[in-house]
C-alpha cells in the first residue's frame, strides 16, 4: 500500500501459480478409477527424501530380530494347518486312543492360533514402524513413541512369548498324533521310545527358552545398573549449568 497525493492505493501481490506436473509425468491413470473409488477412502503418507532415512538406527536393528520370528511363525502356521487337516475325523473319545488323538488335535489348534497371532501382530508393527520412520524429519521420534507405546509393547511381547510357547506344544501335539498312528496299527510299544524322546525334547525346549529369558533379564538389569552413575553424573552437570547466574552460555 502507498499514498499518491490524498489517495490511498492498495496494490495486491500477484497470485502464486500452482505447481503442475511436467507433461512427461502426466498419465491417463492419474485419476482414481471408478471401481476403486467405491472402496473406503485411503490416503498415502507424504514422501520426503531425508538422508537420515538411509542410516541405521536402534529401532531398525530391533525390528530385524522380529522379522526372523515372523518368518518362522509363518512356517509354523502352515505346518500346523497341514497337521490339523491330516488328522482323521473319526475320533472315539470313549477310548484312551481317542482321548489322546483329540488332545493332540486341540493342542495343534492352539499352536495354529498362537503362531497366527504372532504373525499378525509382528507384521502390523513392522509395517507401521517402518512407515513412521520415514514420515519426515521427526520420523525417528514418532516411531520411537509408537514402538514404546504400552499397548504396542504388550501386544509385541505377548506375540513373541506365544510363539516360543507354541514350539513345545507343537512337539507334544505331534506325540499325541504319533501315538494315534501307531495305536491304530497295533504297534504301540514301538511308539513308546520315540514318544519319550519327543516329550523330553519338549521339556528341553521349554527350559532353553526360560534360561535364555532369565539370562537376558539379568544382563539387561546389569546394563541399567552400570549406566545409572553416568546418567546421574551428566544430569548433575546439566542442572548445575541451568542454575548459574547467566544460564547457558552456548
Amino acid at each position: 500500500a502507498f499514498l499518491v497525493g490524498d489517495t490511498h492505493i492498495v496494490q495486491h501481490a500477484p497470485p502464486i501459480p500452482k505447481m503442475h506436473k511436467p507433461a512427461m509425468m502426466c498419465s491417463e491413470h492419474d485419476a482414481l478409477s471408478g471401481p476403486l473409488a467405491a472402496l473406503p477412502r485411503s490416503e498415502s503418507m507424504d514422501v520426503n527424501n531425508d538422508p537420515r532415512f538411509f542410516s541405521n538406527n536402534v529401532i531398525a536393528k530391533r525390528l530385524a530380530a522380529f522379522q526372523t520370528i515372523c518368518v518362522v511363525a509363518s512356517l509354523m502356521v502352515g505346518l500346523s494347518v497341514k497337521q490339523m487337516f491330516l488328522l482323521e475325523k473319526s475320533i472315539d473319545i470313549t477310548t484312551a486312543t481317542g482321548v489322546v488323538q483329540y488332545t493332540g488335535f486341540c493342542l495343534m489348534c492352539i499352536v495354529f492360533l498362537l503362531d497366527l497371532t504372532t504373525v499378525i501382530v509382528l507384521i502390523q508393527q513392522l509395517f507401521m514402524t517402518f512407515r513412521l520412520l520415514t514420515v519426515g524429519p521427526t520420523g525417528f521420534e514418532i516411531a520411537k513413541s509408537y514402538y514404546l507405546n504400552p499397548n504396542i509393547v504388550t501386544m509385541r511381547h505377548m506375540a513373541v512369548k506365544g510363539f516360543f510357547f507354541s514350539l513345545p506344544l507343537f512337539i507334544v501335539s505331534s506325540v499325541c498324533m504319533l501315538w494315534t498312528t501307531f495305536s491304530k496299527s497295533g504297534s504301540q510299544l514301538l511308539a513308546i521310545p520315540v514318544m519319550v524322546v519327543f516329550v523330553l525334547m519338549a521339556f528341553l525346549l521349554w527350559f532353553i527358552n526360560a534360561k535364555h529369558a532369565s539370562i537376558f533379564k539379568e544382563r539387561y538389569s546389569l546394563a541399567k545398573i552400570h549406566e545409572e552413575p553416568l546418567i546421574n553424573h551428566v544430569e548433575s552437570f546439566s542442572s548445575r549449568s541451568r542454575g548459574g547466574w547467566f544460564g547457558l552460555d552456548v
